[in-house]
């Protein structure tokens, strides 16, 4: 194997497959990236669990394929100026040779025969959306999503699609976000639960110009991602297997309290107030005739509060939250104005978007003395 490229072009497709590659990994073949150049490069990663595949152009002298510890090639490309790379094999030693201008490495690579083999795909019935839509519905709701792996259905991310709307929930069992957006699709009906890993690799990507198709096939769901400049990114990742929780049950259609609240008053008066939080201490919101004050309480380090004027003329509620989930779920929302919606202090708030209708966050109080 012998290519040409640009420093950029390989470090840019490399740090984007090594999202597959789990930290937590004791296998040494895994921590690898697989370089096969045939008609182009392609890159393979995997943790088992979840597979990235890149290609991209490359000048090919020679075609080949060997498996690269992605770290150490990562750092080597972090580190080089910006220039043509030469990457060639030598059959002999098994060691790659990376040359960019007087800059020479040898890399020992990794046992071919022990990379596992990319899932097979087969490209029918793609669900199409534009990647920066896509990009803006999961970073709007995963943050919800549970980080506790004994729970693993709540890991991830449920995705339907049902009459062209497609509806994306995360909870943690503390909180619940939803989302959803009107497809152009026909005869889809589609309800399964995707890893939070693959979603973070698709919403953390700096892939420019970028169109995404979802391919769903049986325990399997599979993005493909393309742009103009002819790089072309597959990502396949075992679904979830579980009971996701029936959401639509726990949203109320009605609550007795609906409070207006401008978007930017509610979540400055919160970030500052608990800007003296520590181990998630609850910040306190005081509801009363015409003002809402948040407040919180740390004995070994003291106290903090604001106040902001707010259109509300009935009885006083107090009521606490994990200021930190507060946060999320205010930032979620995309219009200036949202809407506080309270039943009784003890049982979960509803926040809205005033005119984005398609938007929910619902989060439990944290009951406090």
């Amino acid at each position: 194997m012998k290519i040409q490229t640009t420093r950029s072009e390989l470090l840019e497709l490399i740090l984007f497959s090594s999202k597959a590659i789990s930290s937590k990994t004791s296998s040494l073949i895994l921590n690898g990236v697989l370089l096969e150049a045939e008609k182009k490069l392609n890159i393979y990663s995997t943790d088992l669990e979840t597979s990235i595949k890149s290609t991209m152009s490359v000048k090919i002298e020679e075609k080949g394929k060997t498996v690269v510890p992605a770290k150490i090639l990562i750092n080597i490309l972090k580190n080089l100026k910006e220039s043509k790379i030469t990457l060639k094999l030598n059959k002999k030693t098994n060691q790659i040779k990376i040359t960019s201008e007087k800059t020479h490495f040898t890399l020992n690579t990794l046992p071919l025969e022990e990379f596992p083999l990319f899932p097979e795909i087969k490209i029918k019935n793609p669900i199409e959306i534009k990647m920066s839509v896509f990009k803006k519905l999961i970073s709007k709701v995963q943050r919800a999503a549970s980080q506790d792996e004994s729970r693993t259905i709540l890991t991830g991310t449920l995705m339907e699609i049902n009459k062209e709307i497609l509806t994306l929930v995360s909870t943690d069992s503390y909180r619940l976000a939803t989302i959803k957006q009107n497809l152009k699709i026909k005869n889809k009906k589609i309800k399964v639960v995707v890893p939070s890993k693959i979603l973070d690799s698709i919403t953390k990507n700096d892939l420019k110009n970028t169109n995404l198709e979802i391919i769903l096939e049986e325990n399997q769901i599979i993005f493909i991602l393309k742009n103009k400049e002819k790089i072309k990114n597959i990502l396949t990742s075992r679904l979830l297997a579980g009971k996701f929780p029936a959401y639509k049950q726990l949203i109320p259609e009605e609550m007795k309290h609906n409070i207006l609240i401008n978007k930017e008053k509610l979540l400055e008066a919160v970030r500052r107030t608990s800007s003296i939080s520590q181990n998630n201490i609850p910040i306190k919101l005081i509801i009363e005739k015409g003002k809402i004050t948040a407040t919180m309480e740390i004995k070994e380090i003291g106290s903090s509060s604001e106040e902001f004027k707010v259109a509300y003329g009935e009885e006083r509620i107090e009521i606490a939250f994990n200021p930190f989930f507060l946060i999320d779920g205010i930032t979620m929302m995309d219009d200036n104005n949202i809407i506080l919606s309270i039943e009784d202090p003890l049982k979960p708030i509803l926040l809205k978007s005033e005119k984005n209708k398609n938007i929910l966050y619902l989060l439990m109080p944290v009951r406090v003395a």
